[in-house]
């Protein structure tokens, strides 16, 4: 089974000013990008897509449509996410645009645990704005309902913190859960494994902790300017694994890049170990 993985696309009015993160938002050719994006994953047979929030810059209800209908043009089967900015000013707004669209085959993802082949299951970690400022998970994740079925947790935000890893490598950092640390806890001491993939930081990176791994996937907005395909075909063995590609050439600038492209992780039944790391992906 494969999963491609696209985050923090951006789509924003026309006119919009400037801005940026680690590198400058390249907001003229993001509908031209995610068009290549969906096609090259269509082209590589991935079984799903999962888009991770901040489909839109503004939280607009154009931009959001006009993202899900990209998506939808597509006909590749497609969870979709918030992020922080398609929360504001709006919290439905990006519900209201999925279901206006009404493409079959593209779906909000929630909180509930969907069978992603024989082995695997995928959830969604549901936000809100947090009451003291930032977001929080909102519901948690019913994890005694995944039961020991090895899941793949779909984020925004992350919810293993890597603030120290981004601060020495002097990178912004766009911030955790205000909940995150329980939420943390909770999949470390989980006895099945969970895999993490998430965006929000346009950082790419990889870690993991107790039972639980994360991936860390780069933005489309900017430089990176990455696809994410992960590779659950190889549990036979344990492993999991993921490849990150440029859809564009990178530009100069910052590089965010704080892992590497491919990586290759084995689950040994009480914890996740690198595996390899490899030249080529099937």
């Amino acid at each position: 089974m494969k999963l491609g993985v696209l985050t923090d696309i951006h789509l924003c009015p026309p006119g919009s000013p400037p801005d940026g993160w680690h590198n400058p938002h390249q907001f003229e050719t993001v509908a031209e990008r995610l068009e290549r994006a969906m096609a090259w994953l269509a082209a590589r047979g991935v079984d799903q897509v999962a888009v991770l929030g901040d489909l839109s810059h503004m939280g607009d209800a154009a931009s959001l449509r006009a993202v899900v209908d990209i998506l939808g043009a597509s006909g590749l089967q497609t969870w979709v996410l918030p992020g922080n900015h398609d929360l504001v000013p709006d919290p439905v707004a990006l519900a209201t645009a999925v279901a206006d669209a009404g493409h079959d085959h593209v779906r909000l993802l929630d909180g509930a645990a969907i069978p992603f082949g024989p082995t695997w299951q995928v959830a969604g970690l549901v936000m809100v704005r947090a009451e003291t400022g930032g977001f929080r998970a909102d519901p948690e994740p019913e994890m005694d309902a995944w039961g020991e079925r090895p899941t793949v947790l779909l984020a925004h935000y992350p919810v293993l913190s890597i603030r120290d890893d981004a601060a020495a490598a002097n990178l912004k950092y766009a911030g955790d859960l205000a909940n995150g640390e329980p939420q943390a806890d909770a999949l470390r001491q989980r006895p099945a494994p969970t895999l993490i993939v998430h965006g929000h930081l346009h950082i790419r990176h990889a870690t993991a902790s107790g039972s639980a791994l994360q991936a860390s996937c780069g933005a489309q907005v900017e430089s990176l300017f990455e696809v994410t395909v992960v590779d659950l075909g190889g549990w036979d063995d344990g492993r999991v694994s993921w490849q990150a590609t440029a859809i564009q050439d990178i530009w100069p600038g910052v590089n965010p890049a704080l892992s590497d492209p491919t990586q290759s992780w084995r689950w040994s039944g009480s914890a996740w170990t690198p595996d390899r790391f490899a030249t080529g992906f099937p």
